[in-house]
């Protein structure tokens, strides 16, 4: 008597629900649309209030903290509404904002304290340029300093390491998501340091570092107390120069 052929049992399609992560490509460019609309927007609100107090035009600094709020009010509102239309899911937890332990948060308070005294080294040995950057005007006003130490790196996070690596990891593997994430996050700030390659450079390699901490720890909670470590000595460094 011939044995039963045991049954193969179905291939188990990747699908959203059960790919890590559970969001893709059409996603993230549906997030870049929106934003690339939201600062159309705001631009416009830029340009009215230029045109209604015309010293704006010499000191644009005025608009620096209302700018970048409405940046992250719309971005927050459009992940939250992608997350919740799409996928019926919640944005923070989804994008790895998850607590962690105390050794955890304190490893990412080292590391970031340790790591602008690292990137400074890297910055000596590429002979970095003192150029006039708008973090150099960041001490002088307190809300964009407190903006600098908390929206700042949560934000930046939430969409790097919390939307964008992620993704770029299932594409491509930890290292290269990591590399390229960080690539992506040096050039976001390239404006900033008026393009000045050596910059980038350093800033890639923040991204790096935190791209780790995020693989670590599987959380953005520790790469957000990291970041705003490293953002929090260096404003620190910027008052000390100033007062010297």
């Amino acid at each position: 008597m011939a044995e039963p052929v045991a049954a193969i049992p179905p291939e188990i399609p990747i699908s959203k629900s059960n790919r890590d992560p559970f969001w893709g490509y059409q996603d993230l460019a549906l997030v870049l649309g929106l934003m690339v609309a939201a600062t159309a927007i705001i631009l416009l609100g830029v340009g009215v209030a230029t045109f209604v107090w015309p010293r704006l035009k010499s000191d644009p600094m005025p608009l620096l903290l209302p700018t970048n709020l409405a940046m992250y009010f719309f971005l927050l509102v459009i992940l939250k509404f992608v997350f919740s239309s799409r996928y019926g899911k919640p944005m923070l937890s989804s994008l790895g904002w998850r607590m962690t332990n105390g050794t955890m948060l304190g490893y990412a308070v080292l590391a970031g304290v340790a790591l602008p005294f690292v990137i400074s080294g890297i910055g000596n040995l590429l002979r970095t340029p003192k150029i006039s950057t708008p973090m150099d005007q960041i001490p002088n006003s307190i809300p964009l300093a407190l903006m600098a130490v908390t929206l700042a790196p949560f934000f930046e996070e939430l969409f790097f390491r919390g939307l964008l690596q992620p993704l770029l990891t299932r594409t491509f593997g930890v290292v290269f998501g990591i590399l390229l994430t960080a690539a992506l996050f040096g050039s976001l700030h390239a404006v900033e340091y008026s393009f000045v390659w050596q910059y980038i450079v350093a800033i890639g390699l923040v991204g790096v570092a935190l791209g780790f901490m995020r693989v670590w720890t599987n959380s953005i909670v520790p790469t957000t107390v990291m970041h705003a470590c490293f953002n929090g000595l260096q404003l620190v460094a910027l008052l000390y120069q100033k007062h010297q």
